[in-house]
């Protein structure tokens, strides 16, 4: 793979041009994808900002395709942040970009496990419920109809979606699969799939299973020249790479769930809609000794009390805290006895619990019919132990080293769930250990990674560069399009700073501020909010004014994230409501976008556990966690935010910021650098309506 083989690809009347009609040559595309190659070529790690309408997914996946042609016995690993881009990197771009090349290359898609349905778990369901088998319209029935017709075995192709409880009754499961020895093997969706990854010389994967499959070989010390969960691999390109520190840090997370804990629990003990009696019934039915059933059962009594123990005294702590998460701090420690108490009486509990079902099942001569729910029900013991080990871990005082250690509470519907967490104080370490170190080439791309200081923020945050004798390379290329000509940023000066809690003065600037605007442009409009109380505020306050005006609302929490996104992008004079995840991910090309509303910039909440002890710790080491981390990471969502608009070359739009600290503040200009160039006129609030008009029509 040459210097000449980029250009021959990407140049002006190159490859690209000539198969594409509409290819526009981007000067950002063919330096980047030249740096790819020179990464391939050094064995270097590699830092690559590109902007919007760069074609950064072209630029990497063409050297991929190269160096598969070069060296067919190399495989090269893509990890996405999102599912959407798997799939579209997958399902197009790789395939238009080969027929282009001329090129022959294998290609799989990995994802983990239980996005694929089991057959075997999902015949046995069906088993167990005839009667909802019968029905011809039933959930059960449309599923085995899907099954025996599609190709790819993933939920995510279904169609329509399924309760919670079939799906968890039938999706591929890594501790229930009896693998070569089950009688569906080489039908096995997971498996063909896992066998065709095998075969592959570019592999287009997710975050998560990479963090898991770096796991894997950390734990069994097993080199990147071996299967583990992903075949063995010696290149990989990260993109979304914004997202390394936050992914790692959810994956690599300890937790205590005890909702979690209690669907193990009611697996165990109870019947449900397709399966009329329990594990434990169904396998203890083989067991002569009646009291080592009962004796199991009184240990699930007691093991239930004790959760319900440690749930009350969460619950009084969360109350106290107004239910916002918990840091606990080694001074703590001393006020934790009835905590650890409660703890540890769960941890024993649940580990006599485990090792009494892991000996029952250790002693039954089952049927072979049986053998997959014997199985499961050992599983679900291991399950209620691992979770269990979490809070031994948290209230072992005396070996806590550099985690983080807090109580988390999560309303869900009416319910609140209660978590024990343990997250790595810097994910940098393990990021270098398991992953950059031991693999030839990574390159790591983003449209939001450089804040004009050459990585340092980023680069930091994931432990890069670990050595003096790797090359790290980096490269910054910024977006084609005219951005001082088609976008102008709107920043009134008289907004008001957002205060702690969102009164009814700040409330009423919003929503009369957002209707103006959006009014002004007919719809087409992403308003993103930083949290959901205040966008339920002022949706409440606005539906019945975009009703009368025959203009749709759309709102975060009303549909899924692709229904939301198909429907917004559909209507051109939609506007949607919507928090975090939206900031970015959101592609709405054309006249469906044209005004994005940031209502405040991206700060992480102070109370947030993890954020606040990571900015701690950079205070104790006599630097800024405001300077250092907390404007850093606010900066780089706001260029995510900011980014969801100019989507191509003829785009045209307005971003407004509704928070006046953006020109305020000291730190204002820095972050306003950060993002590209455009027109910025001074505005205050009464004139924002005439700045929009004047500039859209």
């Amino acid at each position: 793979m040459t210097k000449d083989d980029i250009y021959r690809i990407f140049d002006k009347d190159g490859l690209l041009e000539a198969h594409f009609p509409t290819y526009e040559f981007r000067e950002g595309q063919l330096l980047m994808a030249d740096l790819v190659r020179q990464s391939y070529e050094e064995g270097a790690i590699c830092a690559v900002e590109a902007g919007t309408g760069i074609g950064k997914s072209f630029a990497y996946l063409a050297c991929a395709a190269m160096r598969a042609r070069a060296y067919p016995d190399e495989r090269t690993v893509v990890a996405t942040s999102t599912i959407n881009l798997q799939r579209q990197l997958f399902e197009k771009d790789l395939p238009i970009l080969l027929s282009s090349m001329g090129i022959e290359c294998k290609t799989a898609l990995a994802v983990g496990r239980s996005n694929y349905i089991c057959i075997q778990r999902f015949l046995q369901v069906k088993g167990e419920s005839p009667l909802l088998a019968a029905d011809p319209n039933s959930e059960l029935s449309r599923v085995e109809r899907w099954m025996r017709t599609t190709q790819s075995g993933l939920f995510s192709d279904l169609g329509f979606s399924i309760s919670g409880e079939l799906y968890a009754e039938s999706y591929c499961d890594s501790d229930l699969c009896p693998a070569h020895a089950c009688p569906y093997y080489k039908e096995c969706f997971f498996f063909k799939a896992k066998a065709k990854a095998r075969e592959a010389q570019v592999i287009i994967s997710n975050h998560h299973l990479l963090f898991s499959d770096a796991q894997s070989r950390h734990i069994n010390d097993t080199g990147y020249d071996e299967e583990a969960i992903l075949p063995s691999f010696s290149h990989l390109i990260i993109d979304e790479a914004h997202n390394i520190e936050a992914n790692a840090s959810e994956y690599f997370k300890g937790e205590y769930d005890s909702s979690s804990l209690l669907r193990h629990v009611h697996k165990i003990q109870r019947s449900s809609r397709y399966s009329k009696q329990s594990l434990l019934d169904q396998v203890g039915a083989y067991c002569a000794e009646v009291e080592r059933i009962e004796a199991i059962k009184d240990l699930i009594h007691l093991l239930l009390q004790h959760v319900e123990t440690l749930d009350q005294y969460l619950l009084t702590v969360f109350q106290k805290n107004d239910y916002q998460p918990v840091l606990i701090k080694g001074e703590h420690q001393s006020r934790l006895g009835d905590f650890a108490a409660a703890s540890r009486s769960i941890v024993e509990t649940a580990t006599l619990l485990s090792t009494r079902i892991s000996n029952l099942i250790s002693d039954l001569n089952v049927p072979s019919e049986l053998e997959g729910r014997a199985n499961e029900l050992k599983v679900r013991g291991d399950r209620i132990a691992a979770l269990a080990d979490v809070l031994a871990r948290f209230c072992d005082f005396a070996s806590w080293g550099d985690e983080i250690h807090w109580f988390n509470a999560e309303r869900v519907r009416a319910q609140i769930r209660i978590q024990v967490c343990i997250t790595p104080l810097s994910v940098a370490p393990i990021l270098t250990e398991a992953l950059f170190s031991k693999l030839e080439t990574v390159v790591c791309t983003s449209a939001t990674m450089d804040l004009g200081d050459e990585f340092a923020f980023w680069s930091s945050r994931v432990g890069l560069p670990y050595s003096e004798d790797r090359p790290f390379l980096k490269g910054v290329f910024l977006s084609p399009f005219d951005y001082r000509e088609h976008l102008m940023l709107l920043t009134p000066y008289d907004a008001p700073p957002p205060p702690a809690r969102a009164d009814e003065p700040y409330l009423t600037y919003l929503k009369e501020t957002i209707w103006q605007s959006v009014h002004t442009t007919g719809g087409g409009a992403l308003v993103l909010f930083t949290s959901y109380a205040t966008l339920k505020a002022v949706k409440e306050s606005l539906s019945e004014r975009f009703e009368r005006e025959g203009m749709v609302l759309l709102t975060q929490g009303e549909a899924d994230r692709f229904t939301l996104l198909n429907t917004f992008i559909a209507d051109a004079n939609s506007t949607l409501f919507a928090t975090s995840s939206f900031w970015e991910g959101v592609d709405a090309p054309g006249d469906t976008l044209r005004l994005v509303i940031i209502t405040k910039l991206p700060f992480s909440v102070p109370s947030d556990p993890v954020f606040k002890a990571r900015c701690e710790a950079i205070d104790r080491a006599g630097g800024s966690g405001f300077f250092q981390l907390a404007l850093q990471s606010a900066t780089m969502k706001l260029k995510q935010g900011f980014g969801r608009l100019l989507r191509s070359t003829s785009d045209r739009g307005i971003v407004l910021i509704l928070d006046s600290r953006v020109v305020t503040k000291s730190y204002g200009p820095f972050m306003l650098r950060s993002l590209p160039e455009s027109y910025h006129p001074e505005c205050d609030t009464s004139s924002i309506a005439t700045r929009i008009e004047s500039f859209l029509y």
